[in-house]
């Protein structure tokens, strides 16, 4: 195991990782997120229409072993633009409003976390 750098030089590792970004958007019949997670397809995203997995299906590609597709990470508090609502990308709400001077609070209207 290890890694070829510029097709002369050989790193040895006991393992390579490869951070590539997401599949948040990958939403399609073909896709990653049909491949690893299909009871998502259909899920508002905060990724932009670029995080479609193409690192991921790259490395795959050249004989990556792929671990922990399954763990897709979702923001429940994507903020729902209302002059635009089928639009499935969203952005994080709690970022935009923090950033505001915001703070969150639960149900009750007690604050959880320490902004």
């Amino acid at each position: 195991t290890g890694v070829e750098v510029n097709g002369r030089e050989s790193i040895d590792a006991d393992a390579v990782v490869l951070a590539t970004g997401g599949f948040g958007c990958s939403q399609d019949s073909k896709g990653l997120m049909e491949r690893f997670r299909p009871d998502l397809i259909g899920t508002p995203t905060t990724n932009g229409a670029f995080a479609q997995g193409d690192g991921v299906i790259l490395g795959e590609g050249i004989g990556a072993e792929l671990v922990d597709m399954d763990k897709v990470q979702l923001h429940p508090t994507g903020f729902i633009d209302p002059k635009d609502p089928s639009n499935p990308t969203k952005f994080l709400a709690p970022e935009a409003i923090r950033g505001s001077g915001g703070i969150l609070v639960n149900s009750q209207g007690e604050r959880f976390v320490n902004e």
